[in-house]
């Protein structure tokens, strides 16, 4: 029996149309391309990178200080045991001489005495022994009393140093996860853009207009230009934006604290239109700062892979004059 020609082609479309939906069911989906990355997505993160840096630095500031009262309360305690000592002897042989000298009796023990006589004969001993030695007790009690109390602040301060070094360890942890994830972004980049992104501006020909412990200052930055950035460095072959200038400062022979914010603090604060070379500059946050130059210039420790370099005063924003 022949089916009709409108009936066949009836039946082919919907057998083509359940293989076209059966074949979709296994069709993978298109991939998800990865968000592009750019320059400046790049310098954002190792940014991160760098203000978890400074946290960390901060708390390092902080350990060292408790460190310094924890040696500081064990030499306290250490003299105070040569005096102590000293003490507990003199009194040792001053017990010794009144048994010599006033007897207590032949028992071995004063309460332990039977003979009513022999027992108040050894208490005048001990009254008299009180008497005289009454402020050497004294004496001898507040010492007691002043090394138990430094004892206790001596485990106090131990113990607060091991519960700030464990939150610098974790601060520490979280940098190193965020650099990675800067490298990581910075690996997505073309050859080229890591070139350029990498590459430090390192030309000094220019002549900076300072004088007295700024031009002092500002010598010791510029030598270290080409030098690499390294995470909490001091120098003398690496360094972050905060140790650059804290040593560049004592070169000139004035103290300044070890972090960003604090730095700041210490100077007497300018407006920007106000800058003169030698002021310290730094971001709002914080989180980054390097020295004035003049003519729009900084010198600073920019980031991980970059060395110490000459740049402009873009994201500055805050100033502070030391010295």
């Amino acid at each position: 029996m022949r089916l009709p020609a409108t009936r066949t082609r009836r039946q082919g479309f919907v057998a083509a149309a359940a293989l076209a939906l059966i074949g979709g069911l296994f069709v993978l989906p298109a991939a998800v391309a990865e968000p592009k990355v750019t320059p400046k997505d790049v310098e954002i993160a190792f940014h991160k990178a760098e203000a978890l840096n400074e946290q960390v630095n901060q708390l390092d500031v902080e350990a060292e200080q408790t460190q310094d009262e924890i040696d500081d309360i064990s030499g306290d305690i250490d003299r105070g045991l040569v005096d102590y000592n000293k003490q507990r002897a003199a009194l040792g042989e001053a017990i010794a001489q009144q048994q010599m000298d006033a007897p207590l009796g032949p028992s071995v023990s004063l309460l332990s005495s039977g003979d009513p006589d022999e027992f108040l004969a050894g208490l005048g001993a001990v009254q008299a022994l009180n008497s005289t030695r009454a402020d050497a007790l004294e004496q001898f009690g507040e010492k007691s009393k002043e090394l138990k109390n430094r004892r206790a602040q001596l485990q106090d301060r131990k113990d607060d140093l091991a519960a700030s070094t464990k939150v610098a360890d974790a601060k520490r942890d979280a940098m190193n996860k965020k650099h990675a994830e800067a490298k990581a972004e910075l690996a997505r980049l073309t050859a080229a853009q890591q070139d350029k992104l990498n590459s430090s501006n390192t030309d000094v020909e220019f002549d900076v207009k300072a004088s007295g412990g700024a031009k002092t200052a500002i010598a010791f930055a510029m030598a270290q230009i080409g030098e690499p950035y390294v995470y909490g460095g001091t120098g003398p072959n690496g360094w972050d934006c905060s140790g650059l200038m804290m040593k560049a400062w004592a070169a000139a022979g004035v103290s300044i604290p070890r972090v960003v914010g604090p730095q700041i603090a210490s100077g007497r604060r300018i407006p920007m239109g106000q800058l003169q070379p030698g002021d310290i500059v730094a971001y709002g946050d914080m989180s980054h700062n390097g020295m004035y130059l003049g003519n729009g210039r900084v010198v600073h420790a920019p980031r991980p892979g970059k060395s110490v370099e000459i740049t402009s005063l873009s994201g500055f924003s805050t100033a502070a004059r030391v010295g």
